[in-house]
């Protein structure tokens, strides 16, 4: 996620928006089941 990171904010002009919808696809939902169980995690 940070390289995915360091590239958008860097060498946006390079981003294929193909490349950002696949992330968005695929990296996204992971990651944010792991902050949900995180978030439920503190909170207990």
């Amino acid at each position: 996620m940070a390289a995915a990171d360091n590239v958008y904010r860097h060498n946006y002009e390079d981003v294929a928006a193909r490349f950002v919808w696949e992330t968005v696809q695929q990296a996204l939902p992971p990651l944010r089941a792991v902050v949900e169980e995180e978030i439920a995690r503190l909170q207990s």
